[in-house]
């Protein structure tokens, strides 16, 4: 039996600005997320409701509420729901598919109320005798996008036991104390010490901005464009070293580094990375939300070539992950950056490959993100992409990209979004070309 667990904790240091964005605006569904799996094949309901039902006892995080008290926000946790698998049976509608869609989005839309309802939601959807939807919608206050992954690899494993009678292995979840134990502990160290010093270093003195538009805007839904690179096109793009383990990222980061010198002139340029800010096995192995969104900086003019952006990205990254658990709130009251509230604006790239994506037993899985949430400037969000069976030259393991630019609509209209799209793709076959060269020479630069 679940255990009740009354007692106010205090919120871990990245839910807190979520918490009182939230409460700014509590009837918006600004922080939604959510994920689809489509499942293909004879499937096991039962032992999908077990592996949902299972996910969330093994899994404090998914079962909190969170509260306004006069010692500050706090949250408890609460035992997992008796039935935490909702179903709806489509097959009768003329239009499955849509009628589901339908229904996610007007769920998307819907406020999470964090005091009283849980945040989190599993939802299969049945379309066929052998076709189904498992929507995941959750509230990014109790996940990131690695702990959204830990979940769902999490799901696929139990579901893939229950399916065969075999007894899961036991559960890689952390106790929520042990996250809120380390989480202090970090904010006394030595280590959070380092990590300032790092970072006033980094911030001595203050960028001047990198948004790609004049003016100001709250952040606001999302205009988005996706072009989707095949395998062998990354490669022909990024080189032959692209899947190697960050050369995606200082490549993509670099890249848009490139892309504001070339639009905007800008020499001293900041590219927001969200990084996941975990270390330890307790943080490894536990959906929840402890992710943290750093500055990347760059230093790029027409005399830069490609490749030697890349290696500064690269090292600039390198630098981020160690120092990356300072919070970003903390860094922006830093001397140089306290008076210069834009200082840190300008694009994000949000690469998230963080694994094979998870597989439930016999049935076949596809997986795919819903566009939800506000954009702040542009992001540029980027998943990987397997290979169809028997179609990459690149052998086991091959995948190709799909990047989505998402525009925040007050500031980007859809043919702005088309157009900065068709440049971002012309400056990758540009640079591809010739590395080497200085960005001056390159005329899609």
């Amino acid at each position: 039996m679940t255990r009740r667990h009354d007692r106010p904790r205090a919120l871990l240091a990245a839910q807190s600005g979520i918490w009182a964005t939230q409460r700014r605006t509590p009837g918006e569904p600004i922080y939604h997320c959510a994920a689809v799996f489509e499942l293909s094949g004879p499937l096991d309901r039962t032992a999908l409701r077990r592996a949902v039902g299972r996910a969330l006892t093994e899994t404090e995080t998914l079962r909190t509420r969170f509260h306004d008290t006069p010692d500050g926000p706090r949250l408890t946790v609460e035992p997992a729901p008796p039935a935490a698998l909702t179903e709806a049976d489509l097959t009768g509608h003329p239009d499955p598919e849509a009628a589901a869609a339908a229904r996610m989005r007007e769920d998307l839309a819907t406020a999470t109320d964090l005091t009283r309802e849980p945040p989190c939601a599993h939802t299969l959807f049945t379309l066929g005798a052998d076709r189904g939807l498992l929507f995941l919608r959750y509230h990014h206050i109790a996940l990131d996008g690695f702990g959204q992954y830990l979940h769902c690899r999490r799901l696929a494993e139990l579901y893939t036991a229950f399916e065969s009678g075999r007894t899961p292995a036991p559960a890689p979840a952390a106790p929520l104390d042990r996250l809120l134990a380390e989480d202090a502990a970090y904010h006394g160290s030595a280590q959070h010490t380092e990590d300032a010093a790092y970072w006033r270093a980094e911030f001595a003195t203050a960028p001047p901005g990198s948004a790609l538009t004049d003016g100001t805007a709250p952040p606001g839904p999302a205009v988005r464009r996706t072009t989707v690179l095949a395998p062998e096109r990354l490669t022909a793009l990024l080189g032959p070293g692209a899947a190697a383990v960050g050369r995606e990222s200082a490549a993509l980061v670099a890249a848009v580094g490139a892309l504001l010198h070339g639009l905007r002139g800008a020499t001293d340029v900041v590219v927001n990375v969200p990084m996941t800010a975990r270390r330890s096995r307790a943080e490894l192995h536990t959906p929840a939300m402890l992710a943290n969104e750093l500055p990347v900086r760059l230093a790029v003019d027409a005399g830069t070539d490609f490749a030697g952006l890349v290696r500064q990205a690269a090292t600039k990254i390198r630098h981020a992950l160690r120092h990356q658990r300072y919070r970003r709130e903390l860094l922006l009251r830093l001397p140089a950056l306290a008076g210069h509230p834009s200082a840190l604006s300008g694009p994000q790239v949000n690469v998230m490959a963080f694994g094979p994506p998870p597989r439930f037993g016999s049935c076949r899985t596809g997986h795919r993100q819903l566009p939800t949430g506000l954009v702040a400037d542009l992001n540029l969000n980027v998943h990987r992409e397997p290979a169809p069976h028997g179609t990459s030259p690149g052998g086991p393991g091959a995948h190709g990209l799909r990047l989505e630019l998402c525009g925040n609509s007050a500031r980007y209209g859809p043919d702005d979004l088309t157009a900065l799209q068709e440049r971002f793709i012309g400056l990758l076959e540009a640079v591809a070309g010739r590395p080497g060269a200085p960005l001056g020479r390159l005329a899609r630069i």
